[in-house]
């Protein structure tokens, strides 16, 4: 019998900025780092669940607007500038959207979100922050 399938072999991610990200665990990974980052927040501040969630949202959203969408390039020379004018999360995945890294990083945001509305405190903020976030994260079109 003949074989039935074709194997495809997938295109290695040359781009040493981003390939981390598809480590496996890096998810799970991502998750654990923002709770143990509340609860640091919540003992070393001493403050309540809510104010404590409220600053992992600030914090999320600055480190990921910072990294993700403000800064270009690559820390790497022997890309030789082919990343230089892409921001991080254009870099994702080769610049495909709607991916599952991205989608990830998208709900990540919706998450944390609806973490803060359970506490009901501070929901001016955290609803500023998570429109902030979430529309940084949406698909543009391309020049």
């Amino acid at each position: 019998m003949g074989k039935l399938y074709a194997k495809t072999v997938t295109a290695p991610d040359l781009n040493k900025n981003t390939e981390w990200f598809m480590y496996p665990g890096v998810w799970t990974t991502y998750i654990f780092f923002l709770f143990f980052f509340w609860l640091i927040v919540l003992s070393v501040f001493g403050c309540n669940t809510g104010m404590a969630w409220t600053i992992v949202n600030l914090a999320h959203f600055v480190v990921t607007y910072q990294f993700f969408h403000w800064k270009k390039g690559t820390p790497f020379a022997e890309d030789q500038g082919i990343y230089n004018r892409l921001t991080w999360w254009e870099q994702i995945d080769s610049g495909k959207q709607l991916t599952s890294n991205r989608k990830f990083l998208t709900i990540v945001p919706v998450v944390l979100f609806r973490t803060y509305m359970k506490s009901h405190t501070h929901t001016d903020i955290n609803k500023q922050t998570f429109s902030q976030d979430v529309c940084t994260s949406w698909p543009t079109a391309q020049n």
